[in-house]
Parts: structure tokens; sequence; C-alpha cells
């Protein structure tokens, strides 16, 4: 069976977008599309919670069908992390043992501010501010059965019990410091290449992907953008060309948004308390002093 035997599990807005194109340029690695099929997950935590994910399992091996003569096919689930008592199990009964394990980790303060902006960016259920947003995300999660587990701010940065989970019962597991990453991105594709055993070769880097920073300044055309519409429909029909459709909508984008506001002082050290002691315990796990993401 086609089947991946390599997962990049998160964290979600780690660069895991970047590295799942990146891996797809060398020539030993076949990365699906869509990246992020959740497949171990979609039925567990409900078919409605993510609509773009996938839970027939032929679907799902139909994915990797391309990179069956690949040795390594693989996708890039992200809330995979979140959920290591669903996902690991399934790893080993389906995957094997063997299977590579990548985790991505970023500052936890950052990463929960810019995974808000990406679901405000693109989900129409995102309707508060950050601040309620994250006083209310636990509660949002377990009461609505559609909201998306990218909208549980606060708790997909709690790492420690997450990674440890990998760690101990996965064989296979490579943790990449989102810092470092962006520091020297062909050093840190290069301890990927190694820790999968391929060769190593040069990544271009000059086509950026899920770039942030940005927001919606009209919620009206935010949701004629996002949702299914007639709008859309005859745009189809009047504009039958992908790539025509795709720059009409980066011309309707650049007119309609702005950029993203800082985040208060004030939310930034209440996060910062709530992590430090999650950070700590990281570190220890990792032997890799972290704790300047919450200083």
């Amino acid at each position: 069976m086609a089947l991946p035997n390599l997962l990049i599990v998160g964290a979600a807005k780690s660069g895991t977008t970047s590295l799942h194109n990146y891996l797809n340029q060398h020539p030993e690695v076949f990365m699906c599309n869509p990246k992020e099929p959740h497949f171990l997950i979609n039925k567990e935590i409900g078919v409605e919670r993510i609509p773009v994910g996938i839970s027939n399992f032929q679907e799902y091996e139909n994915l990797f069908e391309e990179g069956k003569h690949k040795k390594f096919r693989g996708e890039s689930s992200v809330m995979y992390l979140m959920y290591p008592e669903i996902v690991i199990p399934k790893i080993k009964d389906l995957l094997g043992e063997d299977a590579k394990i990548i985790i991505m980790l970023r500052n936890p303060v950052e990463r929960a501010y810019s995974g808000y902006q990406h679901v405000k960016r693109y989900n129409v259920k995102e309707e508060l501010d950050f601040e309620n947003a994250l006083a209310t995300s636990e509660e949002r999660y377990f009461t609505r059965e559609d909201m998306t587990p990218a909208s549980r701010y606060k708790e997909l940065g709690l790492y420690f019990k997450q990674v440890k989970s990998f760690l101990q019962e996965m064989k296979n597991v490579h943790i990449i410091i989102y810092d470092d990453y962006q520091q020297d991105f062909q050093e840190e594709m290069n301890k990927v290449f190694e820790f999968l055993e391929i060769s190593q070769v040069k990544i271009n880097a000059d086509q950026r992907h899920m770039v942030g920073g940005w927001q919606w300044e009209n919620e009206s055309m935010k949701k004629m953008m996002m949702k299914k519409s007639s709008l859309k429909t005859i745009l189809k029909i009047i504009i039958p060309f992908k790539s025509l459709r795709k720059k009409v909508r980066q011309y309707l984008q650049s007119k309609n948004t702005t950029n993203v506001p800082k985040m208060s002082l004030k939310t930034k050290d209440m996060l910062k308390q709530f992590y430090k002691y999650d950070v700590q315990k990281l570190s220890d796990l990792l032997n890799r002093d972290l704790n300047y993401w919450t200083t």
C-alpha cells in the first residue's frame, strides 16, 4: 500500500507549510496535496471540525499513490501533535513503528497570536477579538461540534506533554526549533536530510508559503471570499483559467486587507506567564534552554 512513512505533526504556525513544500523538492521525497488530510484524527474529533480533511481510507491512500516509488511519502497534518493519544496508536498500527516524525516548535506566545490570525483570516466562524477568543477557546471547542481544533489557541502551545508522548512512544522523532529554522534555513534542512538518511540537496526557498501578517479589512469581503457563493460560481464560468482566477483573488485581497496589529503587551505578558512552567519542562526534556520564550 502507498501509505505515508513520514509525518510532520505540528505545531501549527511553526513553519510546517514551508517545510512540507521544501521537502517535496527532494528527489527521494513525495509530500501529498492537500498538505493536511488529518486522516488519523478526523473521525475521533468530529468530521465537521476539519471540513477539508479526509476520513475515507481509500481517499487517504490515493493521496500517496504518485509517490509510491519514493523512499519517503509524507503528509503534514499539524493538529496531530495536539492529540498524541489518538495519533500514536494509529501510526503504529497503520503506518508502522518505523515511521519518521518531524515536530516543529515555535515560541508559544507568538504561535498563539499567529494561530488566531490564521483562523480569523480563513474561517468565518472566528468573529471574536484575540482576548475574547483566548478566554473562550476551550469552551467553544467543546460545545460547538463544528469548531476547528486550530481555535484552541492556548492549549496548542502547551508542547511538553505532546512532545514527550512522541519522544517516548515513537522511535524516529526529529525536532526543529522555529528560531533555528529562521536563522539558518539550509542548515536545518540538512539536519532533516540527515535524519531521513537521504542526500543533502540545495533547496530553492524563493517561494514563500502561507505568508501571514495581514487581515481582512472588510468582513463582507472575507465571507464572500471564504464561503461558497454565487459570485464565485459565476467567476469560474467567466474566468475558466485557474491561474487567472488566482490573480483576481490576489488583487481583491490586496484591496481589502490591512496589516495585522501587534499583540497588546498585557496579553503578551499573560501568555508568557501561562506558558512559563510548560516551557521550563520542555527545556529540560529537550536539553535546550527555551526559557527566553517567556522572559
